[in-house]
């Protein structure tokens, strides 16, 4: 009889440990929802709990929206890693947690395989230099130069601003301000100590301008590992726009006006031909051309 108290006992104390640990809390974008399980497009998949509450991930209320791939979703797991809570919306959500949090609770399919396209250029030799993991993985904390180079899809605005969000500003989407360096790309270069580390995204100023993968989807933010070096030079590329699809936008224009960067937009022009300008106004002569040319028609 006392052994079947004891167990009892311990069976209600696992309960309430159960019931009182904290939920766990990540936002993304849904790949697929079925048979019990919801996907990410991280890639994870999560068992769902039978009586999951899908709520408005603005109000908080019932939603007539339902799982389905592009939908963005707040998940909420309980200790066992069951989802117990998705909150939809159509438009982004605000990041929230990581999945590295919740990794252990997906479902393992097949065995993860690197991909060696995304293997990250963690360090910078000096040319002639081998490279070694121990020296690209050293932090004493030392300033170090970080300048980010970022190529931007060709129908990106002519007048738009590029930005990196990062999760140490909240996300703020205009939390870094980039320069143009020309049509494609942007330039800003940062100091930060050696043992930094952050995650960023590239937006045009807004969290629906935020940049998405290849196949349209939402991407995970880029890691930033500071290793010791002088200088760092990060190279991405931005292969299209939340807010805009190749085709619906207008396109790009050449880079007319003269940048720290680009000091001579149009290089192969005769020597008296001046760049054109915006309104077809018409500069005065460069001092050496007695007879400029007329412009094309």
């Amino acid at each position: 009889m006392i052994r079947c108290v004891s167990a009892l006992l311990a069976a209600t104390f696992a309960i309430l440990l159960v019931a009182a640990a904290p939920s766990i809390v990540v936002t993304g974008q849904l790949l697929a929802y079925q048979q019990g399980y919801v996907f990410f497009t991280t890639g994870d998949g999560f068992h769902v709990a039978g009586n999951v509450a899908i709520k408005d991930a603005k109000t908080g209320g019932a939603t007539a929206l339902k799982p389905a791939p592009r939908i963005w979703a707040r998940a909420t797991f309980d200790a066992s890693g069951t989802v117990t809570e998705l909150d939809l919306s159509r438009a982004p959500l605000p990041p929230q947690g990581s999945f590295a949090d919740v990794a252990r609770y997906a479902v393992a399919i097949s065995t993860p395989v690197p991909n060696p396209d995304l293997l990250q250029n963690i360090g910078t030799p000096s040319p002639g230099e081998p490279e070694t993991v121990a020296a690209a993985r050293h932090f004493s904390g030392r300033p170090v130069l970080v300048t980010f180079i970022v190529q931007v899809p060709p129908y990106t605005p002519f007048t738009s601003s590029v930005y990196i969000t990062t999760d140490q500003s909240g996300w703020n989407a205009q939390a870094i301000p980039m320069d143009r360096v020309d049509a494609l790309h942007y330039q800003i270069t940062r100091r930060y100590n050696s043992g930094t580390i952050f995650r960023y995204l590239y937006d045009r100023g807004s969290l629906q301008s935020q940049e998405v993968a290849q196949n349209g989807l939402a991407r995970q933010p880029r890691e930033l590992v500071v290793t010791d070096a002088d200088v760092r030079v990060i190279r991405d590329t931005v292969y299209a726009w939340q807010d805009a699809a190749p085709g619906g936008v207008s396109q790009p224009q050449p880079q007319i006006m003269p940048t720290p960067y680009n000091p001579a937009p149009f290089p192969n022009l005769p020597p008296c031909l001046p760049p054109p300008q915006p309104g077809g106004q018409r500069p005065p002569p460069p001092p050496n051309c007695q007879h400029p040319p007329a412009p094309p028609p």
